[in-house]
């Protein structure tokens, strides 16, 4: 998913970098910089105007001005929640001989996000595919320098 490219339409007439106007409907192409929960990290840097390849350095927020494209239920996101729950639900409270209760919590709960972390790494080695709507509406910022 990281390094992906996205393509993308500007609904709106805008500027380049170097102010060179372009026009409504033009494809813009970004690259997914990354996953951070639910969100669809997306960073354009050039645009191909009438074959010129030109300065357009922007980032991608969601209509709701949070940074990303808001992708609910990703892939990414819910092997995290379900490995902390793994980690939480795990931890072993039994009291047995040979150890004092502390000590078996402390193994338990070591135990526990063993366990978390080998369920989470082998859910991530699958190929993690985020759906973005079709027509989904985004807004362009100027990236941060």
């Amino acid at each position: 998913m990281v390094g992906a490219t996205l393509k993308m339409q500007l609904a709106e007439n805008c500027l380049t970098d170097d102010g060179q106007r372009i026009r409504k409907g033009t494809p813009v192409f970004g690259e997914v910089t990354g996953i951070d929960g639910e969100r669809v990290l997306v960073k354009i840097t050039s645009v191909n105007l009438a074959g010129n390849i030109l300065p357009f350095e922007k980032e991608v927020y969601s209509e709701d001005a949070m940074e990303g494209i808001y992708v609910p239920g990703n892939a990414k996101a819910e092997t995290i929640k379900e490995a902390e729950a793994a980690g939480v639900s795990g931890t072993n409270t039994s009291i047995s001989g040979g150890l004092d209760m502390g000590s078996q919590i402390v193994a338990g709960a070591a135990n526990s996000v063993i366990n978390a972390t080998k369920s989470a790494a082998s859910k991530n080695i699958r190929k993690i595919k985020v759906t973005i709507k079709t027509n989904y509406r985004i807004l362009l910022k100027d990236a941060k320098k």
